[in-house]
């Protein structure tokens, strides 16, 4: 196969219309390239063009692939440990710094001991003592040697402050606080940095010691400090839960988690990953979108004959493997430490000029071209200072475009809050060791995920894909197919990341990739609607692994999430339109679930959640709310099954197939930190990663409501939240057997479908929680529960779609956990720098993409707060953004006139208003609405007007208003509110004079 029509050896003239048009691209190049675009555009046209073959062009290319280029960023790894007295315990921390090899340890309760044995123990790190006030006390921070570090003065008794110098400078502080300390929080005022992580054992309890941690969190608040916690409480002492040991971070986001093994201490070690800022690489890259554009339009002639060939599938390797390629080949590598900001010519010339005449004035010794060096050094400083606040104004301005600048700005500002150090860091063996070597990382999870996407063990017949087949009278229906501006369209409205498939490629490519191209596709995107016809790299995955909560886990507690074939994805978003338009047709999907579906909301399956519970507790009964955990519900769907159940419940038999031959013959790899496994074949479960695989999910399980009877069920994707209540009327003992009786009916029926479906159950999650007005409801039910000969556990709190729900349904602990990550954002807020300055401008737009949705999250059901709660939260709002914009001093009132600021409820109110206009013309309403007209009914039962044969009205029957009404009517009373005050002209003339005043 020949790529050039001018190739000599294959032809002895070349066609005039092919010179012309080679011509023209050179010409449109050298008109619109820089002389570097143009030079590269003119050798790839080259090299294309010298090829015979295919294959040799390939080949060729495959030189200019260099995939170490690594992240930029590394982390630490920190233990934390309240030893109780090392000499007692120096082999369990030993052990533990053996296996999870930590760059930093902080041992505080150390008692008094000898540095010299503490050299024997650790001789690779530097050791660092502080006394504490008696012989119990003592704060030991060891650093690895190749680490360079050095100790910063403190004479504060239990506190050990090491400064490790990376490329800015970070702060570790030793603590120990025990309630007999002699000093206090502002005492450690001074060692605060806008880099700096305090770690140990506070003694302070966030959750519970009131008094302590307000005193505690109102001087990290003046230090931009910001708490983190871990998941699970600290203390092992037998009278105690508490929370007392970790860490605050100014400008050094971290992840906390304890350690679960064995330890003799009363207080679990504390593992800590820091995120930091140290280069790993030494070369950078940049990719010429524009010469590959310009190079894939004159090529489209070549694919658009080699696309009508009849092996499409090989063709689309090709094609595939060509664009991998020429990315590759229009990659331009750097060294970083080579790259500077791209200045102004006005600015470089000052540059030039200055060093000019330092130079001279080194040579000549003039005391006069010295100063004259100087003024022009400070003021070229100056300009350039102008110069990025200006590039900083201008990304804030566009940070909602598509311009690089607008990219640059969200690279960078999601890069500091959403920190590497949340990602995947080592695993944990099952014999108990850390791995963290990533090839022996990726084979484990390689072993792992084979032997979960393994197909399962089916007993036939079974009912899905055994029985019968039912006649529907849409069974034939074809699937519509697509045009070029459908696919435009969907194109378009891809987010154009920079994540790549198993064959590195990345949707960025579809922002320069001819709109010619997607004419060869529509006809592939056609093809594969009629005949079921998929390429076989359209099967193959790339998965990486998130850790779901701690960065140290095992391989079972990591979310793989697959990325798939680009093209792929933008068929499913074609064959998504077509499915989810046959499942409203057919009405397949319940009221109930609000996963993944338009005008089904979240907020609105919380809502009803709520008014469940709180209307049976009112009716005196008690209340049990099961919250169903499936286990890796999306990665266990069995492919037979579903597609046989998709037939019986009406889908079109074209969509079946098409659905069959997208799932199965597929395989992936796993890929940790670039280090890939080896393929293995998935035979269960759907992508993670693909925009399909919900609707599919929650299809499959769409007649779950058939087998959970008896009970109020809210779905939201694969969460389900059932509520059960005692019968009322009847006499409160008998109500708790007969809510018995009805949680193992229920109970039961779940573990039937769960086998009939073959969507395992995770028992370990699955949790029950009690609800009731009567007297020693924290005693819980005196019954124990089952559900599969597996032991369910009756829970507190539980936290379902976001929100904490307890027995009460009170929302201090839900408020609680809300305030303690904010105060996390705004100490990353007041510590961040964007291209190495800040401002205010940007200070609030970090407020609002990063801390007001924490707010926002709150918004469904602030108004049930109690009054003394919304106050809270409203001034703690005025408080964030007063600690953001550096006036904290202003009254709140003053703060709101001077930026026009809403309060807290106005922003509320402006919410409900929104969602209750789109609530209007939705299910979800109607839902709400409904048992609005219940409690209605029942107000007008209690009083007398209405009688229910069979129910007789008690003492225990309370009034009760509905969710819906409440909200309602909170609405309607904050909705003429005005929150920003007005001042009269004399105040202000006066805050002019006298600002501090204010």
């Amino acid at each position: 196969m020949n790529l050039s029509p001018y190739a000599s050896p294959f032809f002895s003239c070349t066609p005039p219309s092919k010179l012309s048009e080679r011509s023209f691209f050179l010409s449109y190049a050298e008109c619109n390239f820089s002389s570097f675009d143009f030079l590269l555009f003119k050798q790839i046209l080259s090299e294309w063009e010298s090829c015979c073959t295919l294959t040799s062009c390939f080949s060729y290319w495959k030189k200019f692939v260099n995939v170490d280029v690594s992240s930029s960023f590394f982390s630490l790894n920190c233990l934390s440990f309240n030893v109780r007295g090392l000499n007692y315990r120096w082999n369990e921390v030993l052990l533990l710094s053996n296996s999870f090899q930590f760059d930093i340890i902080i041992l505080v309760e150390t008692g008094v001991i000898d540095t010299t044995w503490l050299n024997k123990l650790f001789p690779n790190s530097s050791i660092y003592y502080q006394k504490g006030e008696n012989s119990f006390g003592g704060v030991v921070v060891l650093v690895r040697k190749d680490l360079k570090s050095k100790r910063c003065e403190c004479k504060t008794p239990n506190v050990c402050v090491v400064d490790i110098e990376l490329e800015e400078k970070i702060r570790i502080v030793g603590i120990y606080a025990p309630d007999s300390k002699t000093w206090s929080w502002s005492d450690l005022t001074s060692i605060v940095t806008s880099k700096c992580v305090i770690a140990g054992d506070f003694n302070v309890d966030l959750d519970n010691d009131t008094k302590a941690s307000d005193t505690l969190l109102e001087w990290a608040d003046s230090c931009s400090l910001a708490p983190y916690l871990p998941d699970s409480f600290t203390s092992l002492r037998s009278n105690s839960s508490r929370t007392i040991d970790y860490a605050f971070s100014s400008g050094v986001p971290l992840t906390i988690q304890t350690y679960e093994g064995f330890t003799t201490s009363d207080h679990k070690p504390i593992l800590s990953t820091l995120s930091c800022n140290r280069k790993e690489s030494v070369t950078g890259k940049n990719v010429h979108w524009r010469v590959l554009s310009l190079f894939l339009s004159f090529v489209y002639s070549f694919w658009q004959s080699q696309w009508s060939t009849s092996n499409l599938d090989e063709v689309y390797n090709d094609y595939v493997s060509f664009l991998s390629l020429i990315i590759s080949r229009c990659t331009v590598y750097f060294p970083l430490n080579k790259y500077r900001m791209a200045l102004p010519r006005s600015i470089r010339s000052g540059l030039l000029c200055c060093r000019s005449i330092a130079s001279r004035a080194r040579r000549t010794g003039d005391f006069e071209l010295r100063i004259l060096a100087k003024e022009l050094r400070n003021s070229v400083k100056k300009q350039i200072k102008h110069f990025v606040a200006s590039q900083l104004r201008k990304s804030i301005s566009l940070r909602y475009s598509s311009s690089h600048i607008s990219l640059g700005f969200w690279s960078k500002t999601k890069r500091f809050f959403k920190p590497t150090s949340s990602t995947l860091s080592a695993f944990i063996h099952p014999n108990g060791d850390i791995v963290r070597d990533n090839v022996k990382m990726a084979d484990m999870a390689a072993d792992h995920y084979k032997q979960l996407y393994s197909a399962p063990n089916v007993f036939r017949p079974h009912p899905y894909v055994d029985a019968p087949p039912v006649a529907w009278d849409n069974e034939d229906e074809p699937i519509p197919p697509t045009t070029f501006e459908e696919v435009i369209k969907v194109v378009n409205s891809r987010d154009k990341k920079f994540s790549c498939d198993a064959h590195g490629l990345s949707s960025f490519l579809f922002k320069f990739l001819p709109p010619q191209y997607w004419f060869l596709f529509v006809q592939l995107f056609n093809m594969s609607f009629k005949l079921g016809f998929f390429p076989t790299l359209w099967k193959d995955v790339r998965i990486i692994l998130l850790a779901k909560k701690d960065p140290i886990c095992q391989v079972s507690n990591t979310r793989p999430i697959s990325l798939l074939d680009v093209f792929l994805k933008i068929i499913e978003r074609l064959f998504l339109i077509r499915f989810v338009d046959v499942l409203n047709r057919r009405g397949i999907l319940p009221d109930t679930q609000s996963g993944f579906r338009s005008n089904f909301r979240l907020q609105t399956r919380v809502l009803l959640l709520i008014e469940q519970i709180s209307s049976s507790m009112a009716n005196g009964s008690p209340v049990a709310t099961i919250f169903v955990d499936y286990k890796q519900a999306f990665d266990q769907l069995w492919l037979e099954g579903c597609v046989g159940k998709l037939g019986r419940l009406g889908i079109p038999r074209p969509f079946v197939n098409w659905i069959f031959a997208w799932l199965i013959k597929r395989r992936a790899f796993v890929e940790i930190h670039g280090v890939r496994s080896s393929w293995f074949p998935i035979e269960r479960g759907c992508p993670q990663g693909s925009s399909l695989s919900p609707s599919i999910f929650i299809t499959y399980h769409s007649d779950m409501d058939l087998f959970l009877q008896k009970c109020s069920s809210f779905y939201f994707a694969d969460d389900l939240a059932a509520s059960l209540s005692g019968h009322i009327g009847i006499k409160y003992t008998q109500q708790c057997l007969d809510l018995e009786r009805r949680v193992k009916v229920f109970l039961d029926n779940l573990e039937y479908y769960s086998l009939l479906s073959l969507q395992p159950i995770n028992y370990e999650k699955t949790e029950a929680l009690w609800s009731a007005r009567a007297w020693g409801i924290h005693e819980g039910p005196k019954f124990s529960l089952t559900c599969g000969n597996f032991p369910l556990k009756w829970c507190t709190l539980f936290k379902y779609l976001g929100y904490w729900f307890s027995p009460k349904l009170g929302w201090s602990l839900m408020i609680n956990k809300t305030v303690l990550k904010i105060r996390q954002r705004i100490g990353m807020i007041n510590s961040c720098r964007l291209f190495g300055t800040t401002s205010i401008e940007l200070r609030r737009v970090l407020f609002s993409c990063y801390v007001l949705p924490y707010f926002t999250w709150l918004f469904a059901i602030f108004p049930l707060f109690t009054e003394c709660q919304r106050g809270f939260l409203s001034h703690f709002y005025f408080t964030c953004l007063k600690r953001t914009l550096h006036c904290l001093h202003w009254d709140d009132s003053f703060f709101s006139f001077v930026f026009k600021e809403l309060s807290l409820e106005n922003r509320c109110t402006r919410y409900w208003v929104k969602y209750l206009k789109a609530l209007s013309a939705s299910i979800d309403g109607d839902l709400l609405v409904e048992q609005l007209v219940l409690n209605d009914h029942r107000k007008e039962w209690l009083t007398g007007m209405n009688r229910i044969f069979g129910i007789r009205r008690s003492s225990r029957f309370i009034d009760y208003e509905s969710v819906l009404s409440k909200c309602l009517d909170w609405t309607e009373d904050n909705l003429q509110l005005n929150s920003i005050p007005q001042f009269p002209p004399d105040d202000i003339e006066l805050f002019l004079s006298f600002p501090e005043t204010f």
